[in-house]
């Protein structure tokens, strides 16, 4: 007589043995394994299939509630009954509110209560033992990328090692859409959130459909469905349509995060399956500059073309000299890279090549610590968005600039620090001291004194030193027009520019462009 399967998952030995002996010789009840970690339990229940598992709420590294949240993303119907040591209605409600079924306290635990409760939720969920064995899932896992072909798949075919047909194979490639936080290691936060998918693919296909797994370098999902001799075209694209739907839909459900789905079309032969899920990955890469959170047909979808191009030398040079020189249109000019890189369309290699030289820059420049800046180009490499890489970036150098400002302007009245701030960002643009004295709420006389006596300076002087900065940073670059250098930096009469200039530094722009 075929028996309901039961796992137990304590991390104390005399309490699992205590359960396996008061089930001893049980009619309905066997111990199907038993395991002292919740890591063991779900690595098997990724496998395997039991009727109940029961689970100890106090277990060390991943306690029960923990688990319980991960076996339901495995098997979202697997009835648990919570083993508690403690007589605490805290402890009971912790577990009930997060899916146990019912829950046994260890000190009242005899053969008589264990049953009782193991028949409550046999009734409740409407359990009945299994035919044969414990069941094995049809699905396998591929992680090795130089085993994701189709000659070794085959030879796991021929070894009988899988169960898997090579007729109208179906490819889809999932890319979960990561949201890496500060607090997060890259590598096991895409393996938590890549298993939690395989479970849910496995509750999805069951024993339906043989289907094989690749998970990426990057986290992505290449998964192959064999439909066997399905005759119905309509009826396999109609499977991958609503399993494309419900796994999208699961993920925003069980682990809060959305995903990008490419599906393949049906083809006759492993080859050009294998091959269509590759194309298919590299069509996830294209979120880089389209964005995630997106369901595409393969066939239609088309790819993005990268450029192959890099920063023009004109642009560092312009970037160290800013540096250099401590001006604060440094971060202007790291704007202006990474919009050319964006609105041309930099393949990644070329993206993470051209950050990884613009913060070797700000190391040795002092603008940041090597351990900052290695932690910030670390966080770099996570993104697969192109708006997230520049977002990160600028973030991190306005906080930096808000800080120094607050700093070196300590001195400074609060009307004075506004009106500075604001010719900082918009010196190129036509404004005077009555603007200022407008946004500031006080009269231009008094603005005018205040300014003088706090900086030093008049305010034309200060905003023409501050354009005349600009514009020797776009000379450097030599591939500036004059009368365009003259624009961008504020300037709307050329020859007046050209006389400012002189007067702050004692020579034209011409002379200065050729000594430097």
């Amino acid at each position: 007589m075929n028996k309901i399967k039961l796992i137990i998952v304590d991390d104390e030995l005399t309490s699992r043995n205590t359960i396996k002996k008061l089930l001893e010789n049980n009619d309905v009840y066997e111990v199907a394994e038993d395991f002292q970690n919740g890591k063991m339990a779900l690595d098997w229940l990724r496998r395997n299939s039991a009727d109940i598992m029961l689970c100890d709420m106090q277990m060390p590294e991943m306690s029960g509630v923990e688990l319980m949240r991960s076996v339901h993303v495995i098997d979202e119907y697997l009835p648990v009954i919570a083993i508690s040591g403690f007589d605490d209605f805290n402890y009971v409600r912790g577990s009930l509110v997060n899916g146990a079924s019912n829950y046994i306290l260890k000190h009242e635990l005899t053969q008589k209560k264990l049953l009782y409760v193991l028949d409550q939720v046999r009734e409740r969920f409407r359990i009945k033992p299994a035919d044969g064995e414990i069941y094995h899932r049809r699905g396998y896992c591929i992680y090795d990328p130089k085993e994701f072909c189709a000659g070794k798949i085959r030879e796991l075919l021929q070894s009988k090692y899988i169960d898997f047909s090579v007729n109208n194979v179906i490819a889809i490639a999932i890319g979960p859409d990561y949201r890496f936080g500060t607090d997060r290691h890259a590598d096991e936060y895409r393996k938590e959130i890549s298993d939690a998918v395989i479970d849910m693919l496995s509750q999805m296909l069951g024993d339906q459909y043989p289907y094989l797994i690749h998970v990426t370098r990057r986290g992505h999902l290449l998964l192959l469905i064999s439909f066997y001799e399905e005759k119905s075209t309509l009826y396999m694209m109609n499977v991958v349509v609503n399993l494309t739907r419900r796994i999208r839909n699961q993920m925003i459900r069980m682990i809060d995060i959305t995903s990008t789905i490419v599906s393949g079309d049906i083809q006759k032969n492993l080859d050009q399956a294998v091959e269509q899920a590759w194309r298919m990955d590299s069509l996830l890469d294209d979120k880089l500059y389209l964005g995630g959170n997106r369901s595409m047909s393969e066939a239609v979808t088309k790819k993005v073309e990268y450029s192959d191009s890099q920063l023009p030398e004109s642009l560092w040079s312009q970037l160290e000299y800013e540096l250099k020189n401590h001006m604060d249109d440094y971060i202007h000019t790291v704007r202006d890279m990474l919009d050319l890189m964006e609105n041309e369309r930099y393949c990644y290699h070329n993206v993470m090549r051209s950050t990884a030289r613009i913060f070797s820059l700000f190391e040795h420049y002092g603008v940041l610590e090597k351990e900052e800046a290695d932690a910030v180009e670390r966080r770099l490499k996570m993104f697969e968005e192109y708006r997230d890489i520049r977002s990160e970036i600028l973030e991190m150098l306005y906080r930096k600039e808000r800080g120094r400002r607050y700093s070196n302007e300590a001195g400074y009245s609060p009307q004075i620090m506004r009106v500075l701030e604001y010719i900082g960002q918009n010196y190129m643009s036509d404004i005077s001291l009555e603007k200022c004295a407008e946004m500031t709420g006080i009269s231009y006389t008094y603005l005018s004194k205040a300014f003088k006596r706090e900086t030093g300076m008049r305010f034309v002087e200060y905003l023409n030193r501050q354009r005349v900065k600009k514009a020797k940073s776009l000379l450097i670059r030599q591939d500036v027009p004059m009368k365009n250098i003259a624009e961008l930096s504020g300037f709307r009469n050329y020859n007046y520019f050209f006389k400012v200039f002189k007067e702050i530094e004692g020579m034209t722009p011409t002379e200065f462009l050729t000594k430097n």
